[in-house]
């Protein structure tokens, strides 16, 4: 047995405004939905007000209130920190980028006298309590350390021995530091290159690494500020360019990151490295990498990581 299957007959004409507020409520509001406006004069203030924003700009972004589309992507705040940071990353050329040192040994006596009664156990007793084996001490234009021994004169044999008297000897360490600036370096290529590139190959890569990072501080903001004030066209256009240009400061922490795991493989000097400076070692490794870095090369990276970060926000 077949049922017989009404069929709704087509609609004629428009849906009514109660089926349309329940279509597009999806049953939200199933019954009859209140008038948003309390009266019509808070209705017609409000179409008033948007007529006349739509006479003013003539975008119909505009009207929309508080729209974040509307929002400038590069304010002056963002400007003023992006200039802070390229003129950081410019100054940081004048400071030390590269530091080393040699070391100078003094040695001197120092005489320890001895009171008449004293025994031999005594006097050993005073001078290691009085004396250290090695105290060192640093700062920032030279290290100096001191090592000291003890030894004894007039020491004599018998159950009523006495020491007449002892010395102590100290050996003095200085470092004496040789600092370079960025700007420094760059005149020093023809000295100092000569050294680096007649070296083993993770030397000279390194050696080519920190030129190019060199060049970069002077480069990067030059691109950069070019960016913030010289570009053409409308704001998105000016943003979008402006964010391209940013990631390239990405490039000194790129190339400091490769030389150092390049200084873990390790390489060797084609001079004489030690006789020159003692903190350069026999051989080129981390150590050698890091302790020949001054806080100039960290001042560049840091300020070219701000840049390269605010790109990110953009």
């Amino acid at each position: 047995m077949t049922e017989d299957k009404k069929e709704t007959p087509p609609s004629t004409g428009r849906i009514t405004e109660d089926e349309r507020f329940k279509y597009v409520g999806f049953d939200v509001f199933p019954g009859r939905i209140k008038d948003m406006f309390k009266s019509q004069a808070e209705r017609d203030k409000l179409v008033e007000k948007v007529r006349q924003k739509r006479e003013n700009k003539g975008d119909l972004i505009a009207l929309r209130e508080e729209c974040t589309l509307l929002e400038e992507r590069v304010s002056l705040t963002d400007r003023v920190f992006l200039m802070i940071a390229c003129v950081a990353m410019v100054a940081a050329l004048f400071l030390p980028w590269y530091a080393a040192y040699n070391e100078v040994v003094e040695e001197n006596q120092v005489e320890v006298a001895a009171e008449p009664g004293d025994s031999l156990a005594a006097m050993g007793d005073s001078l290691m309590a009085d004396t250290s084996a090695l105290t060192a001490a640093t700062d920032e234009t030279g290290g100096t350390t001191t090592e000291e021994t003890t030894e004894g004169e007039g020491f004599s044999e018998g159950p009523r021995e006495e020491v007449l008297h002892g010395y102590v000897a100290r050996k003095k360490i200085t470092r004496n530091y040789v600092r370079m600036s960025g700007i420094g370096s760059l005149a020093a290529i023809g000295s100092v290159g000569g050294y680096v590139f007649s070296s083993g190959f993770v030397v000279m890569l390194t050696g080519v690494i920190l030129l190019i990072m060199t060049l970069a501080s002077v480069a990067l903001p030059a691109y950069t500020m070019y960016g913030l004030f010289g570009l053409k066209g409308n704001p998105d256009e000016q943003a979008l360019k402006l964010k391209s240009i940013l990631k390239l400061n990405w490039l000194p922490l790129i190339c400091f990151t490769i030389a150092l795991f390049a200084s873990f493989v390790g390489g060797s000097y084609g001079f004489d490295a030690a006789s020159m400076y003692h903190s350069l070692g026999d051989s080129y490794g981390p150590g050698a990498f890091l302790g020949s870095l001054s806080w100039g090369v960290f001042v560049s990276l840091a300020a070219s990581i701000m840049l390269a970060v605010k790109g990110i926000e953009i």
